[in-house]
């Protein structure tokens, strides 16, 4: 009998050291890596949602940034065919995130700045967002200025048409850009610290454009936009 509830002892110990581990969750270096596929590549979402205070949430939120990443990375077209409709700027949202899993590439390194506190810089490797509008307009600036009968509608179906053409062809960008995000552990849950939306967006953008610095990108845009321009003009 005393043997017995000797056994009956180790197997309750065993049961409780495996539970005990199965609930350890992920360190500082996991849940970085997590954090980047469950936002950019859309993996290891189950991963995430087990791991982050509400998780399930937060994953949705930044879905939702990439869902909608072409209503602003589509405006540099704005002024050759007005405002894209949002049915096109999904369309360039889900080819453009598509393209960007498929180009893209990071590494990052982890800091401890106090306990449970940790700063994460990620190295990205993004899209070459600026090439692929400089061959979408390529395309179509010269047929617009040499035919004038083109109706708004028109326009925006050339423009969609040869991004994709272009978009087929994108390469990932040369340059390195780095942003730092910060993660708080709570007890078992992990969190991204408070006031860091701006840098949620400079990781997106980082993936998208090859830049971490909006008045850089919105710089090269307008460059392009002008450089494009005078190419078509040059045509004629």
């Amino acid at each position: 009998m005393k043997k017995n509830r000797q056994w009956i002892v180790c197997l309750l110990m065993v049961i409780f050291i495996f539970s005990g581990c199965s609930k350890k969750g992920l360190d500082e270096q996991e849940i970085a890596k997590v954090f980047i596929e469950d936002f950019i590549y859309h993996k290891e979402t189950k991963k995430f949602k087990e791991n982050f205070d509400n998780g399930d949430i937060l994953s949705k939120q930044l879905s939702i940034m990439t869902t909608n990443v072409g209503d602003s990375f589509s405006s540099v077209f704005d002024p050759i065919t007005g405002p894209l409709p949002d049915k096109e700027k999904k369309q360039i949202s889900e080819g453009l995130m598509k393209k960007v899993q498929e180009t893209s590439s990071y590494n990052y390194s982890v800091k401890e700045v106090k306990k449970n506190q940790y700063k994460v810089t990620y190295k990205i490797q993004g899209f070459d967002y600026a090439h692929l509008v400089d061959k979408t307009l390529d395309e179509v600036l010269s047929e617009l200025m040499k035919n004038e009968d083109i109706t708004g509608k028109e326009s925006k179906q050339m423009i969609l048409k040869s991004f994709n053409t272009a978009l087929g062809k994108g390469t990932k960008s040369k340059q390195v850009t780095n942003v730092t995000l910060t993660f708080e552990k709570d007890k078992k849950k992990w969190q991204i610290s408070e006031g860091q939306d701006e840098e949620l967006e400079l990781i997106l953008m980082a993936f998208v454009s090859g830049y971490n610095n909006k008045d850089d990108y919105d710089k090269e845009m307008t460059e392009m936009l002008e450089s494009s321009i005078n190419k078509a003009k040059a045509k004629l």
